[in-house]
């Protein structure tokens, strides 16, 4: 098997530039080694991301098909970047003091930085491309192993069979294991920085036993289930106790500031938009949702990052924007959900000054227009509801926006509409 080639020609003189401002702020004091460095952080994921994208194939920004899979992946390359971009600060903040305690001036500090820069992101970075590039396209195999387990139940791991090849990757060289067994969540390739192994589809018998080894750390995993190109044991993930907490909390916080929308449906002057730190357990929802919007009222609609409440936790998480209004999605399943759904929604707006409160009815078996209005009639008035600006209401692949106005005024023209 010939992988795909890959990048060479990365252009590094942004990040030379980044490196020696990184150096110069940290010297002065402008800013921490826990205050993760957005630009860097951007600049990492831009080239990492690229190179997965062409790894993966087209399809790598539409979540409709296998779209947890994709946004966990894409997750993960932000991940990486940003845990890169803190051990970078943290070695430039260490070259501010001497072996004695004393401060450097700023051309040695620069020394040090440019030297760092030159392992970090020329180096460094190349065999990480390569490996991204190489790990998404086994990712977006397995998902064709998958369909075509039925017919070739079992793979056949594959080395270069070269004088390069690890040790522990021949090891394992030829061995068949059905595509379920769990030798595949650890030995499932890449097993390695710049690793060419891989695997084919087979219906030969599996093999018995296993080898002992393991891959290298950070590549006992499986992509294509996990959605980690690299997983959580590489040392970049390794924080020093004192400043853990500080760090995941910056890294949340840049979920918000770099959000990393991608388009994935246009219609008109609609548009539904994704974030690539979007929840992957609610995306299939949330698109076919966002799409009825965008088709039956050229809306605009974005899938917003989804943050860690565990760490931030005075963070809410609504789900969507919603023509430039933050929203949140509730799939109804009875007549008498509307309430809930209006309590709940009020629960995740946190201190937004105005909202907007998307319906999905298509889980109610039989419906109660009756039953849907009196709880509107009671949740928007003069008095209640006051942040609501207008609420959505999604039936049978087709959407309605009913006005604040439009409620407290009884007008439900466009719901007696919608469900005839």
């Amino acid at each position: 098997m010939a992988w795909p080639n890959v990048f060479t020609a990365l252009d590094l003189s942004q990040y030379t530039k980044l490196i020696e401002k990184l150096a110069e702020d940290l010297q002065s004091g402008k800013i921490k080694a826990t205050d993760i460095s957005e630009d860097l952080v951007r600049q990492t994921y831009k080239d990492l991301a690229r190179a997965s994208a062409k790894g993966y194939g087209k399809s790598f920004y539409n979540y409709e098909r296998n779209g947890k899979q994709k946004l966990s992946l894409q997750q993960n390359i932000y991940r990486f970047s940003a845990a890169k971009t803190y051990q970078e600060q943290a070695l430039l903040n260490s070259f501010l003091l001497d072996e004695n305690g004393q401060r450097r001036n700023a051309a040695e500090v620069k020394k040090l930085a440019l030297a760092m820069n030159e392992e970090f992101n020329s180096r460094h970075l190349q065999t990480e491309v390569n490996t991204f590039q190489r790990t998404n396209a086994q990712a977006e195999k397995w998902n064709k192993y998958q369909e075509q387990k039925d017919l070739y139940p079992n793979l056949q791991y594959k080395t270069a069979k070269d004088d390069r090849v690890r040790d522990d990757h021949e090891a394992v060289d030829d061995i068949i294991k059905p595509v379920e067994d769990k030798f595949w969540d650890k030995w499932y390739p890449p097993n390695g920085w710049n690793c060419r192994c891989y695997v084919v589809q087979t219906d030969k018998p599996a093999t018995s036993g296993t080898p002992a080894g393991n891959p290298t750390l950070g590549f006992q995993n499986n992509p294509g289930k996990t959605g980690n190109p690299v997983d959580p044991e590489h040392p970049y993930f390794i924080f020093p106790d004192k400043d853990a907490r500080k760090i995941r909390s910056s890294f949340e916080d840049l979920k918000l500031k770099l959000p990393q929308y991608n388009e994935v449906h246009k219609k008109g002057s609609g548009s539904l938009e994704v974030s690539v730190w979007a929840d992957p357990e609610d995306i299939v929802q949330n698109i076919a949702a966002g799409k009825v919007l965008v088709n039956s009222l050229k809306a605009k609609v974005k899938i917003r990052p989804h943050v860690n409440s565990a760490i931030k936790k005075k963070y809410k998480n609504p789900e969507l924007e919603i023509n430039g209004v933050v929203g949140d999605l509730k799939n109804i399943t009875s007549n008498s959900g509307i309430t809930n759904g209006f309590k709940t929604a009020k629960g995740q707006m946190g201190a937004l000054k105005g909202y907007t409160v998307l319906f999905n009815l298509d889980g109610i078996k039989k419906l109660d227009l009756t039953a849907i209005k009196e709880q509107l009639n009671n949740k928007i008035s003069p008095q209640r509801g006051i942040k609501i600006k207008s609420i959505f209401i999604n039936y049978k692949g087709k959407a309605i926006e009913l006005t604040r106005d439009e409620i407290i005024k009884r007008n439900y023209k466009k719901l007696d509409d919608l469900v005839q």
